[in-house]
């Protein structure tokens, strides 16, 4: 007679940290001197998020983390006590500052809104914008297309760097802005704003450009970034979450 003992293997969860940083170094930068490019990153008081990155984040950490964090309370249930991530540790740690306005909007952007966003930020004509909406299912842009505009601006600036006509002066300026403007977006939705599908970032950070580089210093940075990790750290306690 034969016995069949049947085991039950237990499915270990993992749950995964979704890190763009690599992205960020893949793009590339002028150089120090070209002051077009990096005085607008510091007058938006992001600049120092060129520098913010990690190689790797061991999956036991995120694995405790997750399983302690309490959404009620938004705290980490540790043996000896409560804890959690405040302001002050996003300042210290990303250098972002927490006081300012906070960026509230719809989960879904019209379609107007969106290409609107894309066509005075982005410079891209009411077609490529349209075409976009509709290829990322509402108020996206995904990785490759944004780093494609970042490195066409870009090579367009290098291009006209020493022109002296009117005109192409003229579209010197605007490649410029739309360079900048490029590299924020990215920047931003990279190391602040991760999307979970690891493919695309929100057209809706672009509405903190609206009034600026400058204007864009009113806005909470830090407390939005902890806003929304605590919103990830609530999806990733559930059992079938593999990303935070």
């Amino acid at each position: 007679m034969f016995i069949f003992l049947l085991f039950q293997v237990r499915k270990v969860r993992v749950v995964k940290a979704i890190n763009h940083g690599n992205k960020i170094l893949s793009l590339g930068r002028p150089n120090e001197n070209q002051r077009w490019f990096w005085d607008p990153l510091r007058k938006s008081r992001l600049h120092d998020l060129i520098y913010l990155d990690y190689a790797t984040v061991p999956h036991a950490l995120l694995m405790t983390l997750c399983e302690r964090w309490h959404s009620e309370t938004n705290t980490f249930h540790m043996p000896l006590r409560e804890m959690t991530v405040t302001f002050d540790d996003v300042a210290c740690l990303t250098h972002l500052q927490i006081e300012g306005r906070m960026l509230s909007h719809e989960k879904k952007m019209l379609r107007h809104e969106a290409c609107g966003l894309l066509v005075r930020h982005l410079g891209l004509s009411q077609t490529e914008a349209e075409k976009i909406y509709g290829t990322e299912y509402g108020g996206y842009i995904s990785y490759p297309k944004l780093k494609e505009l970042y490195t066409r601006y870009l090579g367009r600036a290098n291009i006209l760097a020493d022109t002296e006509d009117l005109e192409e002066l003229e579209e010197l300026e605007r490649v410029k802005k739309y360079c900048v403007r490029s590299y924020l977006s990215y920047l931003v939705g990279c190391l602040l704003f991760g999307d979970r599908s690891n493919k695309r970032i929100e057209l809706v950070y672009l509405t903190t450009m609206e009034e600026g580089y400058v204007g864009m210093c009113n806005y909470s940075w830090g407390g939005m970034t902890l806003a929304y990790l605590y919103a990830e750290l609530v999806e990733a306690c559930f059992p079938g979450d593999i990303a935070l």
